[in-house]
């Protein structure tokens, strides 16, 4: 009689105590749904569809994510019950995560961790791009594989040129043409270089934005940035447990109760 391997034994015991099946059925009716929405067959179409384009589901999902306003007695009003509850999910999801580390791997293979701490909101700019401030233009670009910051000139001449084979702030800042400009100079070509960033990503809890209270945590975003956040960290916990980075760990299941009620409050929008 064949044995189970080890990874096998242990999601058969788990089978039918965690939430990992309703999640998946739930995203199953979710993508479905966003695909239909978005006219396009391609994951990443459809979740920026959720995130950009008026929708029933952003503009029902938003304004739950809303700071508390003050009454006419200056105190913070209730959040509706609606609110309450998705803001109890918001929290107890960032727990878990913070908990017990679920990976997910990016397109390059590398594995990159699921928090609310460290999330990419928004897409890649296109490249090239630039910038001009008293008539010296300020560009990056990539090419042949390579990232390259320019700065030219009222003149048109080329006074630095910075070739790396990867992004990386850090090289930048040292390479010896950068340190060769003046600061002001050094603002705005790494402000630019900061935009092209191929993977910017946002601390959500961590901003000068009036708090978003979620229980225990104030989101420090808007909530619109909440929004999107919530919808890319669903959709890294959909990728990592039907790509094979979930680890068959009871502390890792926890995170998709929320997660699966979270996507059915989503579908609840969808009449």
């Amino acid at each position: 009689m064949a044995r189970l391997p080890n990874n096998a034994r242990l999601w058969k015991e788990r089978a039918e105590i965690d939430y990992i099946g309703p999640f998946v059925k739930g995203w199953a009716a979710f993508n479905a749904w966003f695909r239909e929405e978005a006219g396009s067959r391609r994951d990443r179409t459809g979740i920026e569809y959720v995130k950009t384009h008026a929708n029933p589901v952003r503009s029902e999902i938003i304004p739950l994510l809303r700071p508390r306003e003050n009454g006419p007695d200056g105190r913070p009003r209730r959040d509706t019950e609606d609110a309450q509850e998705l803001k109890l999910l918001i929290a107890d999801l960032h727990r878990f995560l913070e908990n017990y580390q679920i990976e997910v791997a990016r397109e390059d293979d590398v594995l990159e961790r699921i928090t609310f701490t460290s999330v990419a909101i928004r897409q890649r700019v296109q490249l090239p791009q630039f910038t001009v401030s008293r008539a010296i233009t300020f560009t990056v670009n990539r090419q042949n594989g390579q990232w390259i910051s320019t700065v030219t000139n009222r003149g048109g001449q080329v006074t630095a040129t910075i070739t790396q084979e990867d992004y990386d702030e850090a090289d930048l800042i040292v390479h010896p043409q950068y340190v060769g400009l003046s600061q002001t100079m050094q603002g705005h070509l790494r402000g630019l270089y900061q935009v092209c960033c191929p993977r910017p990503m946002s601390n959500l809890l961590v901003g000068t934005e009036r708090p978003i209270v979620a229980g225990d945590f104030e989101f420090r975003c808007t909530s619109e940035e909440l929004f999107f956040g919530l919808v890319e960290v669903i959709y890294a916990l959909r990728n990592s447990l039907l790509h094979g980075e979930l680890q068959p760990d009871e502390r890792a299941f926890r995170a998709y109760e929320p997660a699966y009620r979270i996507v059915m409050r989503f579908l609840s929008c969808v009449r």
